[in-house]
């Protein structure tokens, strides 16, 4: 190689390897760390419900039997099955803080039972105590229960342990604070041929119908100690999605948005008292957990877990969420197995995308003034994402005009620009400095930068 090319060359890999640094400057992000809460038995189904303040999940999963098990799952203790011999199956639809499950059991003939499993103790068959008791969905801290009587309709239970029944026609209670209020669905007619949609009741205002958002039924899943309610709303008629809704005291229902998706729709299934919702939606790939706040919208859980885990757990709806921004969240698995996680908050600092961008080409030859189309390869990985966006959004030109536009320099699309092959004298290198910024679905960018040189040495005019 002649002594003018090695230099060229030399030089050449100087300024690539100084510009292919990547600018990077972590930031602290919100991602989740995801604990997988295991089967029953030697079973690969598990759904969870529920969630306390104490991080314990309540729901249901097969047993080594083959049937439907209640459990509770503590961080101490692991999954406890709630079964009882003699059953065909049982089903966890609620939990307190002090850790008492409820929900149903079905005995060998198929009837129906109400139950509550109180930390520490056994199984308490509620229907005992409430005969009028058909199904139980829900239990504040106070022991206070709701529901669905043996004639269709919401109840709850008082301190005193008397039991009441509101609603017209057909309904039953999804969720109770602490005041004693109730969210839950009803009917508006015996036969249930119109739509259902959402109430509220309290002692103090009883009975409030609260609507749909835009026609459609609608139907409540949680309540908070504030009394705002969640839910969906929406669906049966052609041109109305499905849509989680919010609803405050004394203000309409408001519509919680959606994940980008092919067709629109999505479910709110659960609030805590700091107003956080999860639920499920539609998205472009699928159905997935969401996690919506009022300073940073709906979000899409999967993108808080690492696309490593995600080829492991593709976590699909997330059904609580406790004070402490823990949430429960059920997933898919390879092997075919349908398990639960909690996922626990957790802030890191995160320097987003890693960019190693190239050019094509990295050097314009012949210098004759000439406009050279230029592609980049952001070559860029993510912890987060697969596919982080990038763009370019910088080129510095080493012989650009002190004043004025760079006539030499035309960014055509995000990763492509149009260059200028010339440079100022025969024996001067000129320099494209380009700047590749990548954003991720965590909203972490990352810059790194590239060099397209007009290098001397092989032109007409040398």
């Amino acid at each position: 190689m002649p002594v003018r090319s090695r230099l060229v060359s030399s030089f050449l890999a100087a300024v690539l390897i100084a510009v292919l640094q990547p600018v990077l400057s972590a930031e602290p992000v919100r991602v989740y760390r995801i604990q997988d809460l295991g089967f029953i038995g030697g079973s690969n189904y598990l759904v969870g419900i529920a969630i306390n303040a104490n991080g314990d999940v309540a729901g249901y999963g097969l047993g080594a039997d083959g049937l439907l098990r209640a459990f509770r799952w503590t961080a101490a203790g692991g999954l406890e099955d709630l079964g009882t011999i003699g059953w065909q199956s049982s089903q966890a639809t609620g939990m307190n803080d002090n850790g008492d499950v409820v929900g149903q059991y079905w005995e060998q003939s198929g009837a129906e039972h109400a139950f509550i499993a109180r930390r520490g103790e056994g199984v308490t068959d509620l229907n005992a105590m409430y005969s009028q008791i058909f199904e139980v969905n829900a239990v504040n801290n106070a022991g206070q229960l709701t529901g669905l009587t043996q004639s269709g309709h919401a109840f709850k239970t008082q301190p005193d342990g008397s039991l009441q029944e509101f609603g017209t026609y057909f309904s039953f209670g999804s969720g109770i604070n602490e005041a004693g209020e109730i969210a839950g669905t009803t009917w508006h007619d015996d036969e249930r041929t119109q739509l259902q949609s959402t109430f509220r009741y309290s002692d103090g205002t009883g009975f409030v119908d609260l609507g749909t958002l835009n026609g459609g039924g609608s139907g409540a899943m949680s309540i908070n100690e504030a009394g705002v309610i969640v839910g969906w709303s929406g669906g049966w008629s052609p041109g109305i999605p499905t849509r989680a809704f919010r609803a405050q005291r004394e203000l309409p229902m408001a519509d919680l948005g959606a994940l980008p998706a092919e067709g629109e729709g999505a479910f709110a299934y659960a609030i805590n008292d700091r107003g956080a919702v999860v639920g499920q939606a539609y998205t472009r790939v699928g159905l997935s957990p969401f996690l919506y706040t009022d300073a940073h919208g709906m979000i899409d859980l999967r993108d808080r877990i690492t696309t490593a885990e995600r080829e492991v757990f593709s976590i699909d709806e997330a059904t609580a969420i406790n004070n402490a921004g823990q949430i429960v969240a059920n997933y898919n698995s390879p092997t075919g197995a349908y398990g639960t996680v909690l996922l626990t908050p957790v802030w890191r600092d995160f320097g987003g995308p890693v960019a190693a961008p190239t050019a094509e080409p990295s050097a314009l030859r012949p210098a004759e003034h000439q406009m050279v189309p230029v592609s980049i390869d952001p070559h860029v990985t993510d912890e987060y994402d697969p596919e982080p966006a990038c763009r370019i959004v910088r080129v510095v030109n080493s012989q650009a005009p002190r004043v004025g536009p760079d006539r030499d320099v035309e960014i055509t699309c995000a990763l492509s620009v149009n260059l200028r092959a010339s440079r100022r004298g025969p024996g001067e290198t000129r320099t494209y400095t380009i700047t590749v910024a990548c954003t991720d679905s965590l909203g972490v960018t990352s810059r790194s930068q590239v060099a397209v040189v007009v290098p001397h040495g092989h032109g007409p005019h040398d």
